[in-house]
């Protein structure tokens, strides 16, 4: 059974979805990092790239967002030509109506669109597109047909329209009622913006509640677990107008939601670099900011069978792990999965229908690309939003993210030339504060190399700990030796 964990206690919101104990998807929210995707903002170009055929927009963020060719309805409107530069349809200085797409991540702004999308829990409304979509998950053929036509019949020439599976139990005039309290939603934003001098936002959308309600739509039954009133009442009173057999429960215990529905450990597990499979294989996962690589490793596991059947047993357990942890940790872009090289076709084509079948639980699209000659599989995933790691981590300031840091010995010869560059001065000595490690590759085995180095600075050299998780040094002054021995018995009390 699918639930949803919400933990609303503290300033920090958060909820888990899992299936039959399972995590497979997290979503949180502090003060400060609340999603901007589906926000609509009346935003200004500030520079028009014609090699990239986009804008870039200031829409009242930090950073300016980024708008391609593609999604302005003014191209849209002109029975698009790809070979058409984007300086026919938008100029420098000129106001937009713009929507976030995907929130901006480590050095890129946020992705806009000029085609407003709005929605209900039966139809996406979208302006500024010629189009219809209908649901593919739709039971009946000639029920998605039904809708198709109505949708084509109601619409106008500048609006699209997706018809969504929960539409097709739902009459015409529900259809119609719907279509037109979204055409009102557009018209008050619009209108809105005209009112508007700058840049600022008019409508905001991804609120925490709506996340959560958007869990519900997809599935027919469940359970939402929630730690704080006023929101167990709000999604109660959600779940009385619509159909389907959801419950909200309110949880009363003194113990942390999470830790008492036993998500915490699971979270904990989803943060780490190596995954282990059941089998004894393991996943090795490393994220950057180009894209992500994912190896495949047999671990403890031998087999039992011959080497190809081992391999291939190992690469279906990481196939189906390796879709799990994509979802979980929502990771996006570019994704190379290394499996351990298979030479039967068959099996390669088995990995690809694993990853495919498991993509379908996926609300972000991702396409299956295929095995590149090394053997390695290429695969894309939708991205409007940062991954779990770049949400509840930061840049290590020993490393800067490498994952090293600089060894003793490196810190070590660094500050013998820093120190050589002031060789034969009129100062006696130097007081140098630097790591015991890299003090002892410095001094060499029971300072072995100081009177070599005094000599070749031709002043004393007095030497404190510094504390600290990596290797480093500062060199605190230079000076007479009385001077300094005073200094640095002074710094030692």
């Amino acid at each position: 059974m699918k639930k949803v964990i919400v933990n609303m206690s503290t300033r920090e919101k958060r909820y888990a979805v899992t299936d039959n104990g399972k995590l497979v998807k997290l979503e949180m929210m502090t003060p400060n990092q609340q999603s901007l995707v589906g926000n609509i903002y009346l935003g200004k170009v500030t520079k028009v790239l014609p090699g990239m055929d986009a804008v870039f927009i200031d829409f009242g963020q930090e950073k300016n967002g980024f708008l391609h060719r593609d999604q302005l309805p003014s191209y849209q409107r002109s029975k698009p030509d790809p070979s058409a530069t984007i300086g026919k349809f938008v100029r420098q200085g000129e106001k937009l109506l713009v929507q976030v797409t995907r929130d901006e991540t480590g050095t890129k702004g946020a992705k806009l669109t000029g085609l407003i999308e709005l929605s209900t829990e039966y139809i996406v409304y979208i302006h500024g597109i010629d189009y219809v979509g209908v649901s593919r998950k739709f039971a009946d053929p000639h029920s998605q047909r039904k809708w198709r036509t109505a949708a084509f019949e109601s619409k106008r020439a500048d609006e699209g329209l997706i018809i969504r599976t929960s539409m097709e139990t739902q009459d015409l005039a529900m259809f119609q009622k719907q279509l037109s309290a979204l055409r009102e939603q557009y018209a008050e934003i619009h209108n809105k913006a005209a009112a508007l001098k700058s840049t600022g936002l008019l409508y905001a959308e991804d609120t925490f509640l709506d996340s959560i309600q958007r869990e519900i739509n997809a599935e027919e039954a469940g359970e939402v677990i929630i730690d704080n009133f006023a929101g167990f009442k709000e999604l109660e009173e959600r779940l009385s107008l619509q159909s389907g057999a959801w419950k909200a429960v309110y949880y009363k215990e003194k113990q942390n939601i999470f830790s008492g529905e036993k998500v915490e450990p699971q979270l904990e597990r989803a943060l780490k670099k190596i995954v282990w499979l059941d089998n004894g294989g393991y996943l090795i996962i490393e994220e950057t900011e180009a894209l992500t690589v994912i190896d495949v490793n047999t671990g403890k596991y031998t087999g039992k069978a011959e080497k190809e059947q081992t391999i291939f047993e190992t690469n279906l357990q990481a196939a189906s792990a390796a879709a799990s942890q994509i979802r979980l940790r929502n990771i996006g872009g570019m994704i190379l999965i290394d499996f351990i090289n298979m030479e039967d076709t068959d099996h390669r084509r088995k990995i690809i229908e694993i990853l495919k079948d498991e993509s379908r639980r996926d609300e972000m699209r991702s396409t299956i690309v295929g095995f590149t000659e090394l053997g390695i599989l290429q695969l894309t995933r939708k991205k409007t939003s940062p991954s779990l790691s770049e949400k509840v981590t930061e840049v290590c300031p020993c490393c800067r993210g490498t994952g090293k840091i600089e060894s003793a010995e490196t810190i070590a010869f660094r500050l013998e030339r820093e120190l050589m560059e002031h060789r034969h001065q009129d100062e006696e000595a130097v007081w140098v504060e630097i790591s015991e490690k890299a003090a002892k590759a410095l001094l060499g085995d029971r300072e072995a190399y100081r009177p070599t180095l005094e000599a070749n600075l031709g002043m004393k050299l007095y030497i404190t700990n510094l504390e600290g998780l990596h290797n480093s040094y500062v060199i605190k002054r230079f000076g007479s030796i009385a001077g300094i021995e005073i200094a640095v018995k002074t710094a030692e009390r």
